[in-house]
């Protein structure tokens, strides 16, 4: 049952057109920006070993030190919550959220291997949040429902179809699940008008619609897609240790100015030597996957290890974006060096499973990654079934290694006791 008796939900199902409208147009505005940005300084790379830009080095050196100063200047927390933790929290300062979109555009333009989906849900969810503040509206519930309306809408503009994002927000949301359609309808509403506007304006959506050949569904894929959902959590679970060892290292540099030079420096250094890492990686995802038969897996093997370890340096380095393109980038350059190991799988099983999967892993949205995986790579109805037990048997195993270290961790505290 809808809540229609609650005038808040009433005015919701409204103002979820303006509030879709705010996060298309928004997205226009912030991605018109950003590439046009990074298409001055990053276009026209080419795709093999060092065929980037000397440049490169001191641009993004540059962009972290000024990443440093801002964030000084309008003293931001160094623990900005990701684009995860504020979905969860369905809630956002209107006082901090200009500031961190505004960082997050130097970021992203100046190079920072992140992606844009954290400005996404801030700006829009920022404007639900400050709507239901001027109407007044007091009800917890209600405040929760508009901010992540508002993250639906900006989010409209990133899939290839708006129920993408609009799973992905009501999976990440706090929202009880008796109370899940009542949420999920207005978010609808606003990634739907989001999208439009969007997709109005560009014809295209942030992450595209990339297809692969087509394969026959086959009993033996259930098993493949158990087996790359396991190939999935190493994967998270090297590029959590990577993050550690970059983190730790970037401690001993105490002034934030150095540590944003430094790592600027160091993530412009992996886009020069190899160009399909640098930036988000949505439009060199789809550069991989439309010269995939050239490229070998010793050179895949080096982009998705290079890519980790960009991400891992952006973050440490002070840079603000998003993790989950980045995530879907390497989950998809993971699938293509599977596919080239084992040319007998189905490169659209592979790269279908290991893009849902590798984010899956984290993410507690399996249902909104099946589905992006089924829209980016076009891969065939009956194929969703072995991506979804890739992501499932990934978040599963990710859940399995953090237990084992948990209870590793109580054991040794015990000891010393």
């Amino acid at each position: 049952m809808l809540p229609l008796e609650h005038s808040w939900y009433r005015k919701l199902l409204v103002f979820a057109l303006a509030l879709g409208a705010a996060g298309g147009l928004w997205a226009l505005l912030f991605m018109g920006v950003v590439d046009t940005g990074t298409g001055f300084f990053f276009g026209d790379a080419g795709t093999g070993w060092w065929t980037g830009a000397w440049w490169w080095v001191p641009l993004t050196a540059l962009g972290g030190l000024a990443v440093a100063v801002l964030r000084t200047t309008w003293t931001v927390s160094p623990t900005v919550p990701g684009a995860i933790a504020i979905a969860r929290q369905a809630w956002i300062d209107t006082k901090t959220a200009p500031s961190w979109v505004a960082i997050s555009v130097v970021s992203l333009i100046f190079g920072a291997s992140l992606g844009p989906s954290f400005a996404l849900v801030v700006m829009g969810g920022a404007f639900g949040s400050w709507l239901v503040t001027r109407l007044g509206i007091e009800d917890d519930e209600a405040k929760h429902e508009y901010t992540l309306t508002g993250m639906a809408g900006g989010l409209g503009s990133a899939f290839a179809a708006p129920i993408f994002a609009t799973v992905l927000a009501s999976e990440l949301s706090p929202t009880p699940k008796e109370n899940y359609l009542a949420a999920f309808i207005p978010e609808l509403f606003g990634a739907t008008v989001g999208a439009l506007i969007f997709y109005g304006v560009t014809g295209s959506a942030i992450l595209g619609s990339y297809p692969l050949p087509a394969f026959e569904f086959q009993y033996i894929h259930l098993l493949i897609g158990a087996l790359l959902g396991v190939l999935a959590a190493v994967v998270l679970i090297l590029f959590a240790l990577i993050s550690k060892a970059v983190s730790v290292a970037f401690e001993h540099l105490r002034s934030p100015p150095v540590r944003g030079a430094v790592g600027g420096a160091l993530v412009g250094l992996i886009a020069w030597a190899l160009p399909l890492t640098a930036t988000g990686g949505t439009t060199q995802l789809a550069t991989e996957l439309q010269i995939s038969a050239a490229l070998g897996s010793g050179f895949l093997a080096a982009v998705l290890i290079a890519k980790m370890v960009a991400v891992a340096l952006s973050q440490s380095s002070g840079f603000l974006g998003g993790m989950v393109f980045p995530m879907i980038f390497v989950g998809g350059t993971a699938g293509l060096l599977v596919h080239s190991l084992f040319p007998g799988i189905p490169i659209a099983l592979c790269v279908g499973a290991m893009l849902a999967a590798v984010p899956g892993a984290f993410l507690t949205a399996p249902v909104a990654l099946v589905l992006i995986a089924f829209g980016t790579v076009g891969i065939a109805p009956e194929a969703m079934v072995p991506v979804g037990l890739a992501v499932v048997t990934a978040h599963i195993t990710v859940s399995l290694f953090q237990t084992v270290i948990a209870r590793r961790h109580s054991l040794a505290l015990e000891e010393e006791k």
